[in-house]
């Protein structure tokens, strides 16, 4: 698997840097969790965007973005998620509220999950527009069947999001801690590829470090 994940990381940084159109950046996020009951938990978040590279050299601050999620949980592997998002970007304030339905598969250490969701952007003096996600991931602990505390686990991500007019595709591979019961953490790569139906293809790269924490 580490051999896997050096070849991704080569191919990927090839592919990359040989495009144009290409920014990279940090996305560090924070997300808050609590059991409200046996099927409902409230998730909270905090994330940044800042672009230590484009076309022009800079290095921006892009923008933040504040989250607040309802999860219902129906079984054991299905749950639906009801949540709001407030984005600030440069001058501009985005609402997104978004659906999303999410099923979990366990093969012995190896665990699939896939998520549908359902976008809707709301911003002033524009038209309120929508988007469709599929996500699928897969997740293995380094040693053994689970993942305890004090372990490492890898998680692998492809994503597809769709507005109507244009395709972006996303991979994400992640390695992960768990620091204990109650937080965990991720670092790894977040590489999209976006218009890819109507051209010229753009090429992000965001190094993204999440901190998971259970209240």
């Amino acid at each position: 698997m580490k051999t896997y994940l050096l070849i991704f990381f080569f191919f990927t940084s090839l592919i990359v840097f040989s495009q144009k159109n290409f920014d990279a950046g940090f996305l560090p996020k924070v997300v808050l969790s609590k059991k409200l009951s046996n099927q409902i938990k409230w998730v909270n978040s905090l994330e940044s965007r800042t672009i230590f590279y484009d076309e022009e050299y800079q290095f921006t601050h892009s923008l933040v973005d504040i989250s607040s999620i309802l999860s219902f949980k129906t079984d054991l592997n299905q749950s639906f998620n009801f949540g709001y998002i407030l984005r600030f970007r440069n001058e501009e304030t985005i609402h997104r509220t978004f659906q999303h339905y999410n099923f979990v598969n366990q093969f012995s250490s190896l665990k699939m999950g896939q998520r549908f969701a359902f976008e809707q952007f709301y911003q002033s003096n524009k038209q309120t527009t929508f988007r469709t996600r599929y996500r699928v991931s897969f997740e293995k602990p380094l040693n053994g069947e689970k993942t305890d505390v004090k372990e490492f686990y890898i998680k692998l991500g492809n994503e597809y999001l769709y507005d109507f007019e244009d395709l972006e595709i996303r991979l994400t591979p992640y390695l992960g801690y768990r620091a204990s019961k109650k937080d965990r953490i991720e670092f790894g790569l977040d590489y999209r590829i976006g218009n890819t139906i109507n051209n010229p293809i753009e090429n992000d790269i965001w190094f993204r470090v999440t901190w998971y924490i259970s209240l």
